[in-house]
């Protein structure tokens, strides 16, 4: 079963320099457990908001943000602020 997760949360630095760290540093990553990336984003109202929306086979993501949780946060995310909603398909 796929699993589709929206998560919005706060970032520490600005959104340029956040997304060129989420496309490259923590591509590998998500290659080698075939997580797709289907939209990250920054809010129009406040520039330190970013989403991501991802997909993956139930349980992969969840298990991916646990072994991940350091990097996501020295890549400037401020994982406190996380807001995941998990949808199926």
């Amino acid at each position: 079963m796929t699993e589709t997760i929206v998560c919005t949360f706060h970032i520490n630095n600005l959104f340029d320099e956040w997304v060129n760290k989420f496309d490259l540093d923590e591509a590998p990553a998500k290659k080698s457990k075939n997580i797709k990336v289907l939209f990250r984003g920054v809010s129009k109202d406040n520039p330190h908001k970013a989403i991501v929306v991802v997909q993956a086979e139930k349980g992969v993501i969840g298990k991916h943000i646990q072994e991940s949780f350091d990097n996501f946060k020295k890549n400037g995310a401020d994982m406190s602020t996380a807001v995941p909603s998990t949808w199926l398909e």
